[in-house]
């Protein structure tokens, strides 16, 4: 099959597009699936690069956002249905599993990132039975296409740290998928966003996807900007997805008594924290990965539901993943990034 696996990790370099890869065989529990779009998201660029401390095992092909047809008949699902694929991989035998609580699973790993399973930058993949989800009619494969990572972890976020209508919430760059996420969620839901960009140019993409305020990070200071806003209160809670070089300004920004979801590192991993201000400050933190399969079911519904449509930055193929990876890597996009298979 045409697939884009790399061999070693490091940079876009090592994303090799070729023609034969070997076309997986499921097991009993697994099925295959034709892929026809996959969504590209920082956990991409991690798996990637590599993380110290975690292996897996090479080739390894990225890519967890994923849509396609089945290829055989599943329970009540027929050969050709369009099929969302839940990227969570786990037990599914221990208390958390059981509970819907899979990513606690100490075996919890997700499809195409951080783990043996390859995802969909391929023309198939297989995966196990229980993780595919219907597509609803009226929800095209693009838009599904976005969901399974950056949507459920905003639908995640507003559940965990029990957002409501009237809070308000700072989120770090509202141009990328994530951040999309949350604003278009979190407008349905009545929360009030305060979202970061790099640049002039994606301030106004920020405020048509509901942002009621928009601060260039690079004009002006973010905390000074969040206390004029807030009238010197702070927000009820920081969506962090960047980590290293945001900590303190998250620890900064959000109220007594406020929230904090981290849920990337895309400035570094390692930060410092201000101890005796998170302490004063009775500061909550949350880690934050994607999320269950139940919360992705209700997500979908809610999507169709409340008739969302994100937005689609660009659409690359296969021979383009590299392109794709550098548009991502730079912080070009605004919204999502697709791989059309």
């Amino acid at each position: 099959m045409k697939a884009v696996p790399f061999y070693s990790h490091g940079n876009v370099s090592v994303l090799k597009y070729v023609e034969n890869f070997p076309t997986p065989v499921p097991n009993p529990s697994e099925i295959l699936v034709r892929i026809k779009y996959c969504g590209i998201n920082h956990l991409d660029i991690w798996t990637r690069m590599g993380i110290p401390g975690i292996s897996i095992n090479l080739p390894h092909i990225c890519g967890s956002d994923i849509v396609g047809t089945l290829e055989n008949d599943y329970s009540t699902f027929s050969r050709g249905s369009r099929v969302l694929v839940y990227p969570g991989i786990s037990c599914n035998q221990c208390n958390f599993c059981n509970n819907g609580n899979e990513t606690l699973c100490k075996q919890f790993s997700i499809i195409g990132g951080l783990s043996n399973y390859n995802g969909g930058y391929g023309e198939y993949v297989i995966v196990p039975k229980t993780n595919i989800i219907p597509i609803p009619h009226d929800l095209s494969d693009e838009q599904a296409a976005i969901l399974s990572i950056s949507y459920l972890t905003a639908w995640n976020i507003i559940k965990k740290l029990q957002l409501k209508k009237d809070d308000t919430v700072l989120v770090y760059g509202a141009s990328g998928g994530l951040g999309m996420a949350m604003l278009q969620i979190a407008k349905a839901f009545g929360i009030k966003i305060i979202g970061t960009v790099s640049d002039d140019s994606k301030l106004n993409f920020a405020y048509s996807l509901g942002s009621d305020y928009v601060i260039n990070r690079n004009k002006k200071e973010i905390v000074p900007e969040v206390e004029e806003i807030t009238h010197g209160l702070g927000v009820d809670a920081v969506v962090d997805t960047a980590g290293q070089k945001t900590m303190t300004t998250s620890i900064n920004s959000v109220r007594k008594g406020g929230k904090i979801a981290m849920c990337g590192t895309t400035t570094g991993n390692d930060a410092n924290l201000q101890i005796r201000s998170f302490y004063s400050k009775q500061i909550q933190i949350y880690g934050i990965l994607i999320g269950s399969k139940l919360e992705l079911l209700e997500l979908v519904e809610f999507i169709n539901k409340k008739k969302i449509v994100s937005r689609i930055d660009s659409v690359f193929s296969l021979i383009e993943v590299q392109e794709a990876h550098k548009r991502l890597e730079k912080g070009e996009q605004s919204g999502k990034i697709l791989i059309k298979i």
